[in-house]
């Protein structure tokens, strides 16, 4: 059930910052929603059984999983951005 959590928040994060970033295009929705889902299934497997976090449908796993999810995705971003200068 974790990575479904996880999975779910990290595509509610990618989404979301779809819709905040410049770019719109369905590509770049899915991109997002993509890296944001990798991001929450790291965070949750590495950082959650760091902080305590038990497996399951939870408020911190879901704040575990959408911090990684938008942490992953704000340094890809970065990137990108670096990379287009």
């Amino acid at each position: 059930m974790s990575i479904v959590t996880w999975l779910l928040a990290g595509g509610l994060v990618g989404w979301t910052a779809s819709h905040y970033m410049t770019n719109t295009r369905p590509e770049a929705i899915a991109f997002n929603v993509t890296v944001a889902s990798l991001g929450a299934a790291l965070a949750g497997w590495v950082v959650a059984p760091m902080l305590g976090v038990g497996p399951g449908f939870g408020v911190a796993a879901l704040f575990v999983s959408a911090c990684g999810g938008a942490a992953l995705l704000f340094c890809v971003h970065c990137v990108q951005q670096t990379m287009a200068r």
